[in-house]
């Protein structure tokens, strides 16, 4: 087995670093989610009206510009008529928005504002929402460099003790090992989206030895979580996916049916839906390592028919 080429743990320190610059989040604006509803356009028109209106239509204006600024118009609204903590809450909710035009327009319509008072309103507004996005900015990178740094250790376990160098594919102790890491660290959502990170980074570096190994540890993680010890099917999903092809021949073996294995599946994916956020990394990461389990669960029970 091949030690993966120029692959190192010194890697899995510059790959963390460049992920972190890839998810900072001052780089990556998106339309604010409130100006979709009805009530938070019913808000904003209303707000526009008390402020004069600002949102102009010139001709010709292409489409989404104008909704961009609607939408802009709208949450800028939303928080000037919020009290202190769902101003918060908002910030916190689309900080995204809050690039260099959201700041432009804030100004904009202040320069444009009737009164003094509805003037300073929104100079005030500006000021305590970037504050509050600078407070949550550090906060994020905080978190990134502290879930950057357990994702290191964790990926270093995976290297041979001898050399430092990781063996891709995996072996099975070097599995092992970064399975007791995993089992001993917290992974939460922070460090699952740092995990993905890494993977993106990875990939366009063209570094697939590291995506391999991530991929493992997100395995690691969904067998951790997904093994309940109460039906035959946990002694596939708590084994290495290497391990898989004995250990389900082990179970048919022992009575444990293509029904019962079925029944076993969904009864874990209706828990995923049932107790997970949806659209969460955990979700994820665990429905799609049950899928991998059902495809080659239903092969060896195909191939036993044959």
């Amino acid at each position: 087995m091949a030690a993966a080429s120029g692959l190192s743990s010194a890697h899995a320190a510059m790959c963390g670093a460049a992920a972190k610059r890839a998810i900072h989040p001052r780089a990556s604006p998106v339309a604010c989610s409130v100006a979709s509803s009805p009530a938070s356009r019913r808000m904003g028109d209303a707000g526009a009206r008390r402020r004069g209106a600002h949102v102009v239509m010139f001709a010709g204006a292409p489409a989404d510009a104008v909704k961009e600024v609607a939408n802009m118009d709208s949450l800028i609204d939303l928080m000037a008529a919020a009290e202190e903590e769902a101003l918060v809450k908002l910030v916190a909710e689309n900080v995204l928005s809050f690039d260099q035009k959201m700041w432009i327009r804030i100004a904009s319509r202040s320069d444009a504002a009737e009164s003094q008072e509805e003037k300073d309103s929104l100079m005030e507004l500006a000021g305590k929402c970037m504050k509050l996005v600078e407070a949550m900015v550090e906060q994020t990178e905080n978190t990134i460099a502290e879930s950057s740094k357990q994702l290191e250790i964790i990926v270093a376990t995976a290297a041979n003790p001898d050399t430092g160098e990781f063996d891709v594919p995996l072996r099975r102790v070097s599995v092992e090992r970064m399975r007791k890491a995993v089992d001993g660290a917290v992974v939460d959502e922070r460090m699952l989206n740092t995990v993905y990170a890494w993977i993106r980074k990875s990939d366009e570096n063209k570094m697939d030895g590291m995506v391999h190994i991530l991929q493992n540890l997100l395995q690691c993680y969904a067998a951790r979580e997904l093994d309940t010890g109460a039906t035959p099917l946990d002694e596939v999903i708590g084994a290495t996916s290497d391990a898989w092809p004995e250990k389900f021949d082990h179970i048919i073996t022992d009575g444990f049916s293509e029904e019962a294995f079925t029944r076993d599946l969904q009864k874990r994916m209706e828990g995923l839906v049932l107790n997970l956020p949806n659209g969460s990394y955990a979700q994820r990461v665990q429905a799609e390592y049950l899928k991998e389990v059902e495809e080659r669960g239903k092969g060896v029970y195909a191939a036993r028919e044959e």
